[in-house]
């Protein structure tokens, strides 16, 4: 199955309830399932998307762009599972940043090498010839977040970010 990345909108008081409860993980599902929570998944491509955006492995300083992949604040540090959220004042510099980049420029140099070089999950890497499908679906997950994220800002809520 792989590490796969969820960004869920988040009201204020939905997340002090998840902060003092026992079990994040299943409280945060049922939040899931509640009316007016939106979603956005980007399968495995957190790292690739993270990559590309930052030029960086990991999230290694505090930048808006590591922000917006891998979220601000710890809710849970014991776990195995990144569950990490972003503020709503957060989000909303988030969605300004990501609407001030071009991917298609991004992409321009994209060399499937550089990602294997460097492990990129997921390690797709090896296959050339679905260079372009790859791109695509980069484009499509970067454009659900950056559609994500001027929602959740526009609504002044918290997103909740889950990696596992």
């Amino acid at each position: 199955m792989g590490m796969c990345a969820v960004y869920q909108e988040v009201k204020e008081e939905d997340l002090k309830k998840l902060l003092e409860s026992d079990d994040f993980f299943e409280n945060i599902e049922e939040l899931e399932e509640k009316d007016g929570t939106d979603l956005c998944d980007i399968d495995k491509m957190w790292n690739a998307l993270h990559f590309l955006l930052t030029g960086e492995l990991y999230s290694s300083k505090d930048n808006l762009l590591d922000e917006l992949i891998f979220g601000s604040e710890n809710i849970n540090e014991e776990s195995e599972e990144v569950a990490r959220y972003i503020p709503k004042e957060k989000v909303i510099e988030i969605s300004k940043k990501i609407n001030e980049i071009n991917f298609q420029d991004c992409l321009k140099n994209f060399d499937m090498n550089i990602f294997k070089e460097n492990n990129i999950y997921p390690d797709i890497w090896d296959y050339i010839d679905e260079k372009e499908e790859i791109m695509k679906e980069l484009s499509e997950h970067f454009e659900n977040l950056k559609n994500f994220y001027n929602k959740v800002a526009k609504n002044k809520n918290i997103v909740v970010v889950t990696i596992g």
